[in-house]
């Protein structure tokens, strides 16, 4: 045995001490431990032997330290706290960091998933888990970092932050283009396929809306090919199926490949944008702060003034 363990008080004995003095009750101090209420009374009698001094007053279902055993106390909690924060600091150095966001289908297939890999060059060591749906998420219960969701900023029990506005406009491959006909102006598109995303938390902004708002009164049955799914309506769209509405930011790509195309300037807007979602409150934490850093960046490359 090494002269300094030999002159160091059980360990066990040093914990239940600490729990009892923190409590100054032996049951709480048992129930926290996992252990016995007799056990702990044991611990404190075998470290009050060992140390020859009497460390509690034991009075009617309570404890009261003896001047000793403040003293006492406080060298130990002190002691306690630095390797707690040691071990936390080698734990934490050696532990894989992770980052699990949330967003849409839409933000997730055509603006984050194509940026991720710039962000992965820079951040080799980050584990990065992303979960793609239209569903609204509970961020703290589904342990999610960092979401991003299109909106208008009033969530619930989160921060937001805006990241750029959007807009909507006709979009189809050149192929469909020259194929299907010139589309010149937005009443021309009810000759057309209309490529639409479907499902209750898009009806607001769906072809009809669209139409409407140019002024273009829509039949009662149009020549639609839904899904529910926008990443199935831009592919869609790209197999010359249709006119699909594209959004800005997320058919940027597209678009400079030449891949879709913009058979009209005309664009609508609900003044809605694409925000960055974290809880609210959170805690500081590195990679999740140099996360949001980058995708700030991001985010201004689309629209510098974040409209």
């Amino acid at each position: 045995m090494s002269p300094l363990a030999a002159k160091l008080p059980p360990l066990r004995s040093l914990v239940a001490f600490e729990a009892c003095a923190r409590h100054l009750n032996m049951t709480r101090a048992a129930r926290e431990l996992g252990i016995s209420r007799e056990a702990v009374s044991r611990h404190i009698r075998t470290l009050e032997a060992h140390l020859g001094v009497k460390l509690f007053r034991r009075l009617h279902r309570a404890l009261e330290p003896t001047p000793t055993g403040l003293s006492f106390q406080a060298i130990v909690e002190h002691s306690f706290e630095n390797i707690a924060a040691a071990t936390t600091a080698m734990l934490s150095a050696h532990r894989t960091k992770e980052l699990t966001i949330s967003t849409t289908i839409a933000i997730g297939s055509f603006w984050l998933t194509p940026r991720l890999a710039s962000f992965r060059q820079r951040h080799a060591d980050v584990e990065i888990h992303v979960k793609i749906s239209d569903a609204p998420a509970d961020l703290v219960s589904e342990g999610i970092d960092v979401a991003l969701r299109y909106g208008d900023g009033s969530w619930k029990g989160v921060t937001s932050k805006r990241l750029f506005g959007i807009k909507s406009f006709p979009l189809c491959s050149p192929a469909y283009l020259r194929t299907a006909g010139p589309i010149e102006k937005p009443a021309d598109l009810l000759k057309h396929t209309l490529v639409n995303l479907d499902g209750a938390v898009h009806a607001g902004e769906d072809w009809r809306w669209w139409l409407g708002g140019m002024g273009v009164r829509a039949p009662s049955t149009l020549k639609l090919l839904g899904f529910d799914s926008y990443a199935n309506v831009i592919q869609a769209a790209l197999d010359g199926q249709g006119v699909a509405l594209g959004f800005t930011g997320l058919a940027n790509a597209l678009i400079e490949s030449g891949q879709l195309v913009r058979p009209i300037e005309s664009e609508m807007t609900k003044d809605l944008a694409v925000y960055l979602l974290t809880p609210a409150g959170r805690k500081p934490n590195p990679t999740v702060d140099e996360f949001i850093r980058w995708i700030v960046d991001e985010a201004a490359k689309v629209s510098p003034d974040g409209a």
